[in-house]
């Protein structure tokens, strides 16, 4: 039993490319195109991604993908249940994956290089993304 806790990928389209201000990242260059960010709730897995979901004036910014996600759209999330703390194993998988990544993204509480990752398509029709998720939730 795994309450509500996990990790999660949470899949996102980014519209056009311009710079957006990440907190204490400061101003950094995306590219149009396709984003899996990796996290985790040790609680609150469900709220947690409701929250990545959200958008609008009230919104605090408090993670790096609240900076993101005002300006990109929600695809999916892809949450993984688990009482373990697997976050930044799944990071290094779905780095595997990408083009590329945002140096420091959603990872200044751990030594990974990130934990966003630029995908070439989209990652509800990858295959490989979806053998990866097979993988973790046992599916």
């Amino acid at each position: 039993m795994t309450g509500d806790s996990g990790v999660y990928l949470f899949a996102l389209e980014l519209g056009g490319s311009r710079s957006i201000t990440i907190g204490a990242l400061g101003r950094i260059r995306f590219e149009k195109g396709w984003y899996l960010y990796v996290g985790s709730a040790r609680r609150g897995l469900s709220s947690r991604l409701a929250r990545h979901e959200r958008t609008g004036p009230g919104k605090p910014l408090k993670w790096h993908i609240d900076f993101l996600r005002a300006h990109a759209r929600t695809v999916r999330s892809f949450p993984v249940p688990t009482r373990r703390d697997l976050e930044c194993r799944l990071a290094r998988e779905v780095r595997k994956l990408s083009t590329g990544m945002v140096p420091r993204f959603g990872s200044s509480d751990c030594s990974c290089p990130s934990h966003l990752f630029r995908l070439a398509g989209d990652p509800t029709v990858d295959p490989r993304l979806a053998a990866l998720l097979r993988r973790w939730t046992g599916g």
